[in-house]
């Protein structure tokens, strides 16, 4: 029996969710329902994921590797799932090194899950948390003046500061989407349906 390596990728983010491993049978069921399927070495069966944890995947595209010994699987997989066994969103969670800053494309997500935990827990001393306490009036204008500073950094073609702004303006973007309730996929989603 040949085993292929799966990479789930998360479609309108990008994540990269986890690792797993196909036989011919569970790439067959992935295709026929549309919902991922894996090969467990360990016990020696196919299974679907989320079939008994309810974090079930549902597979939009499969594209094989060039040669055609390895496989992703791009899903849709809503914010609020979990993909790993360990409760963590993704299985790659453990940063085992990092050679510089690289401003990894999934900072965002973690920068709203932060956001999210911080709207939960509301620790004291917080300055997201202080935003969430005073309430809708309070983020909106932050987010407004965060907005006017990128426009006249934009206009002073002062890139340094500009950048500076930028991250001011999205970091307070990412608190009024978490109080709205709106998730990065949704914007992504809407993004994508925009793209011509």
């Amino acid at each position: 029996m040949t085993l292929y390596p799966v990479v789930v990728q998360e479609r309108t983010t990008g994540e990269v969710l986890m690792l797993a491993y196909a036989n011919e049978e569970a790439l067959e069921l992935t295709k026929k329902t549309g919902y991922a399927h894996f090969f467990s070495r360990e016990r020696q069966k196919i299974w679907k994921k989320g079939e008994t944890s309810g974090n079930t995947m549902r597979v939009v595209e499969i594209r094989r590797d060039c040669d055609d010994d390895a496989y992703l699987y791009i899903v849709d997989f809503p914010e609020d799932k979990v993909a790993c066994h360990t409760g963590n969103r993704s299985c790659f969670f453990k940063v085992e090194h990092r050679f510089e800053e690289t401003g990894s494309p999934t900072f965002w997500l973690d920068l709203y899950r932060l956001v999210k935990k911080r709207k939960e827990e509301m620790p004291e001393g917080s300055y997201t948390a202080k935003l969430f306490r005073e309430g809708k009036g309070k983020i909106a204008k932050k987010f407004g003046e965060e907005a006017v500073e990128v426009i006249t950094g934009y206009l002073q073609n002062d890139k340094e500061n500009l950048v500076w702004e930028i991250a001011d303006m999205i970091y307070h973007l990412t608190v009024l989407m978490a109080d709205a309730g709106v998730t990065i996929q949704d914007v992504m989603k809407e993004l994508e349906k925009r793209r011509k």
